[in-house]
């Protein structure tokens, strides 16, 4: 599955690049394929379990940085046949030739 996940932490001011820093390296550890844009972090699991382990972690992350309030934008493509980032990146940019 694709997610795509934005991290808010309310009540630290206006730079987060410290914090979703924090949760890029919760990505990194866990080992999953991630792709940083302007707007939230793209990254694929392969299960809801691990999904859920990945966003406690990235709270718990968050917490530990000083954040007293964390806010989360989540996005989830779930397909029965599976399906990678890059597949869907390609085929839109077939279309758009």
């Amino acid at each position: 599955m694709i997610v795509e996940l934005s991290v808010v932490p309310i009540g630290v001011g206006e730079s987060l690049s410290g914090y979703v820093a924090k949760a890029v390296e919760v990505l990194k550890r866990a080992g999953v394929k991630y792709e940083l844009n302007p707007t939230g972090t793209s990254f694929e699991v392969e299960s809801f379990q691990k999904l859920a382990e990945i966003l406690e972690q990235v709270d718990m992350a968050l917490f530990q940085e000083g954040s007293p309030r964390n806010y989360y934008v989540i996005k989830i493509d779930h397909r029965a046949k599976g399906g990678r980032m890059e597949d869907k990146v390609r085929s839109v940019l077939e279309k758009a030739k």
